[in-house]
């Protein structure tokens, strides 16, 4: 089995997404070593590389390919159709043509969806409880992520209910973001949300840098552990859940089952988390329902 994609830590305790996926399918009798072997390609935030790997992959005739994240997956669907491939939290599938359905793939391809492009609403909504008088919205995104325009749509919807202008900051590659940056500078948003995708979460630090230097609050759709490390505010699904359901996945395959009749799996595990520390330095005041609502409050 192969795994490529995204490698940093996407859990609480700090696991990495690979770890969390041995974990898991040792649980289920499947030792890495003894009996299965992992080999692992990482494109490091750097798209270019990820055809190459996946055509690489693909060529060692592995018994299963878990992508990490839609740009993974896409790439793996692209260099094979008949090996199976276990995708991981990817954004909007369906859309993307990786799968024919959520409840019949019909393909090579199935695993996890995080959903997260429906939830561009859900971060005007929480803006507007932390910031009453937003009337500016920046957004940085990765526009050749899959779930892009629908999430987009969605915040351009709920930011047209409520009269507040929308600014899109676009980076593909590690490049490209002191461009972004420059254009969100220049129009001077109240509040940033972040839409979390490999490029922009191994550029984290230097996202996590713009906001603090120019006093911009930002949210994150699945970023826990950026808001741990200094982000205000996130919502999205709880991605360590994704790799416990893929090994889950890659044990069924390897014992027989076929991809395209293993349904897409959807969140059922959301949260909320804001860092009261970062609140404090920017000077806003976190209402106590949104406290309450919180699932985890970083001090």
């Amino acid at each position: 089995m192969l795994s490529f994609g995204e490698q940093d830590s996407i859990s609480p305790n700090g696991q990495s997404a690979t770890s969390l996926l041995r974990d898991r399918l040792a649980q289920l009798g499947r030792v890495d070593g003894k009996t299965i072997v992992f080999e692992e390609r990482y494109a490091a935030g750097d798209p270019r590389l990820l055809t190459r790997l996946a055509r690489e992959i693909a060529e060692s005739k592995p018994d299963v390919i878990v992508a990490i994240a839609a740009s993974a997956t896409a790439a793996a669907r692209q260099a094979t159709d008949t090996i199976p491939i276990v995708m991981t939290h990817v954004g909007n599938p369906v859309e993307a043509g990786l799968v024919a359905s959520l409840p019949h793939p019909g393909g090579n391809v199935t695993g996890t969806t995080s959903m997260a492009q429906e939830l561009g609403h859900k971060q005007v909504e929480l803006f507007r409880q932390l910031l009453p008088a937003l009337k500016r919205l920046g957004v940085l995104v990765n526009p050749t992520n899959v779930a892009s325009p629908r999430l987009l749509a969605n915040v351009h919807e709920a930011a047209g209910r409520y009269g507040i202008d929308v600014t899109v900051a676009e980076v593909t590659r590690g490049d490209e973001f002191d461009a972004a940056f420059a254009a969100l500078r220049a129009a001077r948003p109240d509040a940033l949300f972040v839409a979390i995708e490999p490029v922009i979460f191994i550029n984290r630090a230097r996202v996590l840098e713009f906001a603090a230097a120019n006093r911009l609050p930002a949210s994150y759709d699945v970023g826990q552990v950026v808001v741990r490390q200094g982000g205000l505010m996130s919502y999205g699904p709880l991605l360590a859940t994704h790799y416990a359901l893929a090994a889950e996945y890659v044990d069924k395959i390897l014992n027989g089952a076929r991809p395209g009749d293993l349904p897409v799996q959807q969140p059922t595990q959301f949260a909320l988390v804001i860092n009261l520390k970062t609140a404090r330095a920017l000077g806003i005041k976190v209402p106590q329902e949104l406290l309450q609502r919180a699932d985890e409050v970083v001090q």
